[in-house]
This record gives C-alpha cells, structure tokens and sequence, in this order.
C-alpha cells in the first residue's frame, strides 16, 4: 500500500514526539531539571503522539476518498 507524502509527515512527527518524550525523561534530570518538571513535560510531548497518529490516518483517507471519487467520475465517461 502507498503511504501518501503528507501522511508520511505526520507519522514521522508522531514518532519525533515519542523520541522527545524519552529523552525528556531520560536526559532531563541529568541536565539539571527537576523530576517533576520533566515527568509534566514528558507527558505533556508525549501525548500529543496519538493526535498525530490520527491526523495521518486522516490524510490516508483523504487521499483514498479523492482516489475513489476520481474513479467514480471516470467511470460513466467509458462506458
């Protein structure tokens, strides 16, 4: 199956977002940041994944739609 380029993104930034949340929880403390602080913001980047997840899922259909749509209009005109 073809992924669609924009699609693509979105799941790339999605997966961006769960890196920074393991490196916040990882490197936070280290740098110097309190606990609490980097658990808040952690969640904070990492809840954000799923509602890139979705937006991708909902380029995906999109382009599947506009494809279908497509085929539907070009249909009639070879008969």
């Amino acid at each position: 199956m073809n992924i669609p380029k924009q699609a693509t993104r979105w799941y790339l930034v999605m997966v961006f977002c769960v890196l920074l949340s393991f490196f916040a929880f990882a490197a936070g403390p280290r740098i110097g940041y309190a606990r609490e602080t980097i658990e808040h913001a952690g969640l904070m980047i990492a809840l954000w994944a799923p509602t890139l997840g979705i937006l991708g899922v909902r380029a995906e259909l999109q382009q599947q739609r506009e494809q279908d749509l497509l085929k539907k209009n070009l249909e009639p005109s070879l008969r």
